[in-house]
């Protein structure tokens, strides 16, 4: 059992090595915290992995696997398009909840990976194992190792490359998957020139429908009048409420505990709406604020907090790390 769920690891980590799932796994990384990405990874992996060990070969029979792809290099090129929507429709309240990080993550690597050699790996290993099972739990474990390693990179780059330039790096790269993935897919009777320069032409004009705003407000270097004060009002609202959650213990951690961190981010949020945010400003971090056992928190605030954090327009990166901090304290 454990040699079939070591082989299987094996095999898919070296199978993957450079491939473009670590490639994936990085642009993910780019935007999302490493354990969205590492989740997302886990569950795409877990649902494409088991359903190449339960029904293995039959698959083309359900549905066919030229569809499946098909819907595969749409979805990335949606996820190119997604990803260069301007700040102002970028999540508040629904817009984050529809927008799951690990939902988006596990349905472009379960998609991603339909009828791949990962899974066509997996399938040739349970169709001769004795325990299925741990050929599954092996090749989930070999994608998440091998996407954990361009995760740690991802990460490290988002820290120093500014946000304008994310957007634009994980854009090409999802929309390069995507055309790559559509001329493998399409039938050749369609790949004419008249149909191809007719569906560039549309994917250009979308591009710029998205790129010209983005532009816009990557120029508009000052706040509007009146913006900055209410922007300001919030952020120090929400600043205050975090300061009366705490107790202040006597040997206070700072940016080491989660209320800390979270009003660091909120004085680095007030500085960026006072700046140009296109400038490479590296954002501050802490890799995984902790409460401690015998730390006391105003539970009571929490809701408060949470409340306020929903008025103050935060950069949708900040907003998660704030929130999941937060509720950290619902003990």
């Amino acid at each position: 059992m454990l040699y079939e769920i070591g082989k299987a690891a094996g095999l898919i980590f070296i199978a993957e090595l450079g491939d473009k799932t670590q490639i994936l796994a990085m642009t993910f990384a780019l935007q999302f915290s490493v354990g969205q990405v590492l989740t997302g990874v886990a569950l795409g992996s877990f649902l494409n992995h088991g359903l190449a060990v339960i029904i293995g070969a039959y698959l083309a029979h359900i549905v066919p696997l030229s569809a499946i792809r098909f819907g595969s290099a749409l979805l990335f090129l949606g996820f190119g398009l997604w990803t260069l929507r301007s700040t102002d429709d970028e999540g508040h309240g629904a817009n984050r909840a529809f927008t799951s990080p690990v939902l988006v993550v596990a349905l472009a690597f379960f998609l991603g990976e339909l009828g791949d050699k990962t899974q066509l790996t997996a399938i040739a290993l349970a169709s001769n194992a004795l325990f299925p099972w741990a050929i599954l739990a092996g090749t989930v474990l070999g994608m998440v190792l091998t996407s954990l390693v361009a995760i740690l990179v991802g990460s490290k780059l988002g820290e120093r490359i500014p946000d304008f330039s994310l957007k634009l790096i994980s854009s090409a790269v999802f929309i390069g998957f995507g055309l790559f993935h559509l001329a493998q897919t399409v039938p050749d009777r369609f790949l004419t020139v008249p149909n191809a320069i007719l569906f560039l032409g549309f994917l250009a004009a979308l591009l710029m429908s998205l790129l010209i705003p983005l532009f816009r407000e990557r120029r508009q270097a000052v706040v509007k009048p009146g913006t900055f004060k209410a922007v300001a009002g919030h952020l120090q609202a929400l600043d205050k409420a975090l300061d009366e959650l705490c107790l202040h213990e006597k040997m206070c951690r700072n940016e080491h505990c989660p209320v800390g961190y979270c009003r660091r981010l909120i004085k680095e949020e007030l500085y960026l709406s006072a700046h140009d945010r296109s400038q490479g400003h590296k954002r501050f971090q802490v890799r995984k604020p902790y409460v401690k056992k015998d730390q006391v928190f105003d539970t009571r605030r929490v809701e408060e907090v949470l409340r306020l954090l929903e008025k103050a327009h935060l950069n949708p990166a900040t907003y998660r790390e704030v929130k999941e901090n937060v509720e950290k304290l619902k003990r």
